[in-house]
């Protein structure tokens, strides 16, 4: 386990995900059932990381990105490059797995993440549209210094709908 107090990097990866990883996806998300009740209303479908794969393989500019540790995957990026904006990148989603929260390896993840975007694409932002009432992920974003756009949006989340605040951070 990699503690907060470490200073060295875990041994994290980032992969671009197929759909032969689907067995994979879907025991992230099954893992993470507290986040999907919390989001839509409901528990991961059975067959939602196969939809979610093929939908991100029909859409172009959209990744689904896999988070490994010790070579087991623990968590997914969405994400589509050029968006909102040809120099953007939006991220719909950064989940681990319960049993990997809050130990700082989800600041790794993105931190990986950036380091990519900056190094081999042209993007020179990253935009995330974060729930209004989910606390936890404004400060995760905050603390990796992400910054509120003023911009919020109402999305349907299962039957309800519920509104996103824009944050934004600029790539060095």
């Amino acid at each position: 386990m990699v503690s907060a107090s470490q200073s060295s990097a875990p041994p994290l990866t980032l992969r671009p995900l197929s759909p032969d990883d689907a067995s994979e996806l879907q025991a992230v998300y099954q893992a993470s059932a507290a986040f999907f009740i919390g989001d839509s209303g409901a528990p991961p479908d059975p067959a939602q990381a196969s939809a979610d794969l093929a939908a991100a393989g029909a859409d172009e500019g959209r990744f689904l990105v896999g988070i490994t540790l010790h070579d087991a995957m623990i968590g997914v990026i969405d994400l589509w490059l050029a968006q909102p904006g040809p120099l953007d990148v939006a991220i719909g989603l950064i989940l681990l797995a319960e049993p990997y929260r809050r130990q700082k390896l989800g600041t790794w993840a993105l931190r990986i993440l950036e380091a990519w975007l900056s190094r081999d694409t042209p993007s020179e932002a990253v935009v995330v549209a974060v729930p209004a009432q989910n606390h936890a992920a404004q400060s995760f974003f905050l603390a990796n210094g992400y910054t509120f756009t003023g911009q919020s949006s109402r999305v349907l989340a299962g039957s309800s709908r519920t509104r996103r605040l824009e944050m934004h951070k600029r790539l060095v």
